[in-house]
């Protein structure tokens, strides 16, 4: 009994540290994207003329290829930071991304209640940054750049299908369809009661 206890406790240092060193790793990241944001914005804001031009560019493509579903993906000043970001820092070797990857979901996989306040805000955060980082990647050099499927497959999706589980975990309801009644299930995992 004393053992078990023991080992339940080491356990849970154990947790706690690599909770803490995830929240770490994940702060310096955002530090990061905080900086390079501003300075994306500042030079962004200086190239005004650059991005007029290529938003009419895309305006002129889309219109030309409506017919084809193909839309324009000159990126614009900003967006073009965005993409250098996501693909040197997040995902330029697997073995970072998978490090950043898990840390994302350790934290996102705690309970909402069990994490402290400045865990969730850099949880929060985290998702807001990868949102931002979420453009289209930049083909008008003709390569094939699969950034933005890589952070969708890495980091997006799983974290959407881990919101989405929490969400419908445990519910369930019954609906009146025709006349009788049917068992409605809320989502995957979640288990039907009568």
């Amino acid at each position: 009994e004393g053992e078990r206890e023991e080992r339940e406790e080491v356990e849970d240092a154990e947790a706690a540290e690599q909770l803490a060193a995830a929240e770490q790793l994940l702060s310096r990241l955002l530090d990061g994207w905080k900086w390079a944001r501003a300075w994306l914005r500042r030079v962004d804001s200086a190239f005004d003329s650059l991005n007029n031009s290529v938003n009419t560019e895309n305006r002129k493509w889309d219109a030309q290829q409506m017919s084809c579903r193909v839309l324009a993906h000159t990126p614009s000043v900003f967006q073009k930071g965005c993409i250098a970001f996501r693909d040197v820092v997040l995902l330029r070797t697997g073995c970072r991304a998978r490090k950043v990857q898990n840390a994302v979901m350790l934290l996102a996989r705690n309970d909402d209640l069990d994490l402290s306040d400045a865990s969730l805000d850099v949880l929060m955060a985290v998702q807001n940054m990868l949102d931002q980082l979420d453009c289209q990647d930049d083909l008008t050099g003709g390569c094939k750049v699969r950034g933005q499927s890589k952070l969708r497959k890495l980091f997006l999706q799983p974290l959407k299908q881990l919101a989405s589980e929490r969400c419908f975990e445990g519910r369930t309801g019954k609906v009146r369809m025709f006349g009788g009644e049917m068992d409605l299930m809320y989502g995957p995992g979640s288990e039907g009661e009568d």
